[in-house]
């Protein structure tokens, strides 16, 4: 079985990178008012924390971080194949398949899960 973990840490870099340039400028205080967000994974198996601080560095944590903008309920196999896939693929093809159930806490988390929806979700 995959740990959820480590491949959401595998995103980090990648989350930084495309993020970290859109927070100077006007731009920025557009974006930084969505910021920070925490979005947990719960799998039954693990509960993963994904969080994004207001300088968009992006930690994991192997834990269910409290409160969550986001939490993605769906079962272990289906949130890992598509993050594997997602970590080979970068495309498309690496979108979660199988049901899942996403709830909101926070009006940025629910902004940002439908601005990244078609990223995760068929």
């Amino acid at each position: 079985m995959t740990c959820i973990v480590g491949l959401l840490a595998r995103f980090g870099p990648e989350i930084e990178a495309q993020l970290k340039p859109t927070l100077a400028g006007l731009a920025g205080l557009f974006v930084r008012g969505y910021l920070p967000q925490t979005w947990v994974f719960d799998t039954a198996v693990e509960r993963v924390s994904l969080i994004v601080d207001v300088n968009g560095n992006v930690r994991v944590r192997s834990e269910a971080v409290e409160p969550a903008d986001v939490l993605i309920t769906a079962t272990h196999d289906t949130i890992s194949t598509a993050l594997e896939a997602a970590n080979r693929l970068r495309s498309k093809e690496s979108v979660i398949r199988g049901p899942t159930n996403a709830r909101f806490s926070t009006a940025k988390g629910e902004a940002a899960f439908n601005f990244l929806k078609e990223k995760l979700l068929p």
